[in-house]
């Protein structure tokens, strides 16, 4: 019987030992390599919102300057010094307020003067009056000479002439007279004062001295396209309104509403209407100007600013979105769509007016597709994503897209 020798039965033991640890390192590798292997992100989430289907209003939106319901030029209209000035710059101002002064010494003395001469006139025509008569008398008894009578009653006829003629220099005196208080002739408010107390003014043309602006009712005067004029015309005939209502207006005494923006104002918070429109259209610009008017009580329509003005033309069935959820590029507007399968599509779209925040698509959507409106840059064409749902509201804003 053979025995195993001691170093047999070490090498034995070292295979044993080799083996098992060679067995743990290819499990250990085997389980690292699936811990690295690859696995894709899940599908972005994006949000996800049907088109909403109302009635829109169509509206003719037109820019103008506001301006005020009446402008006076406040001028000397006589020479002189200017003696007081009594209002503070941009006060306002009622009717009759007196303004400016005038030194008035010289021309109190021309009505003195005047009325001096009027009564002397006065008295030179009783005189001649009474001669007339006698002259006329004494003629008919035959007692004096026809040809006196004659120049006496000539006389007289002067004399009238001459006191008609210093009547008249005595009103102009007195009319000068009241120049020299100059007052404000409508209510609005009144600008800086343009020449200072103690200058010369009027002397050879009537000086300018402030303005008065009445900025309640305030106006905005626009130039309306052709195509435009004659659309309201046609649906005013539609409407039944016909030859009996004038023109701006919807019917017979209702004046076509217009609404109001300033620069700095989305929306068009003041409300107004049409008060006049020209009889002719300008041949050259193809336009129609026409006056909106605005009651203004607050004074916050300052004259000269820029305004826009908007007319309602029309309502009609429309799908809407979000403005901000449709992008461009140089082929146009175009909307991201999530499919059936939750992939991206571009869908081209044709847009309309913009009501609100939200904007009018004529073609390439429909009231079914899913719109992305948050998260378009999450959103590639062809990709798979994460559509969440989301009700749009159609009086609310709509939330901005992600760009």
């Amino acid at each position: 019987m053979i025995q195993n020798s001691p170093l047999a039965s070490s090498r034995a033991v070292t295979l044993v030992v080799a083996a098992a640890a060679l067995t743990f390192l290819l499990g250990g590798c085997e389980k690292e390599d699936e811990a690295n292997k690859y696995v894709p992100p899940p599908p972005p989430e994006v949000i996800v919102a049907n088109p909403v289907q109302r009635e829109v209003v169509q509206y003719a939106t037109y820019s103008g300057i506001i301006e005020g319901s009446e402008t006076v030029d406040l001028r000397a209209r006589v020479q002189g010094f200017l003696e007081k000035i009594n209002f503070q710059p941009g006060q306002r101002v009622s009717a009759g307020d007196v303004l400016f002064e005038i030194d008035k010494r010289q021309y109190i003395a021309n009505v003195d003067q005047a009325k001096a001469q009027v009564q002397a006139e006065e008295a030179a025509l009783v005189g001649a009056e009474n001669d007339a008569r006698l002259a006329r008398e004494l003629a008919d008894q035959r007692a004096g000479p026809e040809i006196d009578a004659v120049i006496k009653a000539a006389r007289r006829d002067v004399v009238k002439a001459d006191l008609a003629r210093a009547q008249a220099t005595l009103a102009e005196a007195m009319l000068n007279l009241e120049y020299c208080t100059i007052r404000a002739p409508i209510n609005g408010r009144v600008t800086r004062n343009f020449v200072d107390a103690g200058n010369l003014v009027g002397r050879g043309e009537p000086t300018l001295l402030a303005q008065i602006v009445q900025a309640s009712p305030a106006y905005v005067s626009i130039d309306a396209s052709e195509a435009d004029v004659l659309a309201v015309r046609r649906n005013r005939i539609q409407e039944g309104a016909g030859q009996e209502a004038e023109p701006g207006q919807v019917s017979p005494g209702n004046w076509r509403p217009s609404e109001l923006g300033l620069t700095d104002e989305k929306e068009f918070p003041y409300k107004g209407r049409v008060d006049y429109v020209d009889p002719k259209l300008d041949a050259q610009t193809g336009t129609l100007r026409v006056r909106t008017r605005y009651e203004n009580q607050d004074e916050t329509l300052v004259p000269g600013l820029y305004a826009r003005v908007r007319f309602a033309m029309s309502t009609r069935d429309a799908i809407l979105v979000p403005d901000a959820a449709l992008l461009s590029d140089q082929q146009g507007r175009y909307a991201m769509v999530v499919n059936e399968k939750d992939e991206v599509e571009p869908r081209r779209v044709t847009i309309g007016p913009l009501d609100g925040t939200m904007r009018v698509v004529e073609e390439g959507l429909t009231p079914q597709d899913r719109v992305i409106v948050l998260g378009v840059l999450k959103a590639r064409p062809g990709s798979k994503v994460s559509p969440k749902m989301q009700q749009l509201q159609s009086t609310a804003q709509a939330p901005a897209a992600g760009r």
